[in-house]
């Protein structure tokens, strides 16, 4: 449960606040630069709260002023959540299309390499062709050449 006792507890001599440490260099002017010795990280919104008790009694939660600051922070992360969830389904449709588009680019680099295979092939089997007696190898590389560039034009 949400607590806010102890909020007005006067400090004690047991609560020693954190005192930065003085480095031991001076600043160009001779002022000791101060530096913290340990600093923690930030772990919410607000710092000045973050030592406190989180615990209710009943007649805390009786209380009509804790109901309602209860009620707008219920209210208020409600409508992040809400916000949030819009984001999720966006993330997940735009993954969707990375994915389309990845396979759409993973088949375009296929055809191509298949273009220039078809188009390497096919034009040395023409220049290979009248060396031989035989005209069916020239004739073989101008259809694969060919073939290459109209399975080329058609998959675009």
């Amino acid at each position: 449960m949400l607590a806010f006792a102890d909020a007005a507890r006067p400090m004690t001599s047991d609560d020693k606040p954190e005192i930065p440490v003085l480095a031991d260099t001076p600043n160009a002017d001779g002022a000791q630069p101060l530096v913290a010795a340990e600093t923690t990280p930030p772990t919410g919104r607000r710092q000045a709260l973050r030592d406190l008790r989180r615990e209710l009694t009943d007649t805390d939660l009786a209380s009509p002023g804790v109901q309602k600051l209860l009620l707008d922070e219920l209210g208020r992360v409600d409508a992040e959540c809400d916000a949030l969830r819009s984001y999720q389904t966006q993330f997940h449709e735009a993954d969707k299309r990375v994915a389309r588009l990845e396979e759409r680019l993973r088949t375009q680099t296929a055809i191509e390499i298949m273009f220039g295979v078809g188009v390497a092939v096919g034009t040395s089997l023409m220049t290979l062709g009248p060396t031989l007696p035989s005209n069916v190898v020239t004739l073989l590389g101008l259809v694969l050449a060919l073939g290459a560039s109209v399975a080329r034009i058609v998959k675009r």
